[in-house]
């Protein structure tokens, strides 16, 4: 009888601190898995809110608006964790499933400044982006190192620290999943600087090819920027990414 009354006593414990986990906790796993950051938690791992964050290793770059989220319990007993998160930058709730082999997001779009990208690293630490980033995507499934679905993030109004030429213009990427690989194609919808390329994503890989070139009236002033961007040729430069 004791030992029934221990090993209740036990789980009703264990259950009160799941259930009253702080939302810190997610944070905490979250660094631990890559770049992104969790600042000033509040509430529990299950229904919270925080600033969010992006680190290059040295320091961390807020993203503008505070993340709200809630996890449903009931789809923990299936094997998965579904959430839905809300944020400023998004233009709908985004509903999250994490299942032990794979991540789904439903679809949706987002609005965030280009200078986030600093915390990526190379090479957009260099290049020192501005101007605004417009990111729409399908509904997605990370699994095995593959991507279903499609993303498309387009650069708006694009500047960077390396240019007094502003804006630069407004760029196009889309990466398209299927199978084991992924398609990446990079457009120029407007501007006097041009950049064109396409490449692939495979098994956490990255392999892409392209040109960066100017308008013929604006080469003199562009020159220079051209050339940080890669290998001349002429008055234009490959791109070139292996990683």
């Amino acid at each position: 009888m004791r030992y029934r009354l221990g090993l209740a006593a036990v789980v009703v414990a264990a259950l009160t601190v799941a259930v009253r986990a702080p939302a810190a906790w997610v944070g905490d796993w979250l660094q631990s898995q890559g770049r992104l950051r969790v600042i000033d938690a509040r509430g529990t791992v299950w229904n919270g809110s925080a600033m969010l964050g992006l680190s290059d290793g040295r320091q961390v770059m807020l993203v503008p608006g505070r993340v709200t989220w809630k996890i449903g319990l009931a789809a923990i007993v299936t094997g998965r964790v579904t959430s839905d998160i809300a944020h400023p930058a998004l233009t709908a709730p985004l509903r999250v499933t994490v299942a032990a082999r794979s991540v789904a997001l439903t679809a949706g779009q987002a609005e965030l400044p280009a200078a986030l990208l600093v915390a990526l690293g190379t090479p957009f630490n260099t290049v020192r982006p501005g101007g605004a980033l417009a990111v729409r995507w399908t509904d997605l499934e990370f699994k095995g190192g593959a991507l279903a679905g499609g993303l498309q993030i387009d650069w708006r109004e694009a500047q960077t620290a390396l240019s007094t030429v502003a804006p630069l213009g407004s760029y196009r990427l889309q990466i398209t999943g299927a199978g084991d690989t992924a398609r990446v194609q990079l457009d120029t919808l407007r501007g006097p600087l041009r950049l064109e390329g396409s490449g692939t994503v495979k098994g956490g890989r990255v392999s892409f090819k392209g040109i960066a070139s100017a308008e013929p009236q604006m080469r003199a002033a562009l020159i220079g920027l051209i050339s940080v961007l890669g290998r001349r040729v002429g008055d234009d430069a490959i791109l070139a990414l292996d990683i």
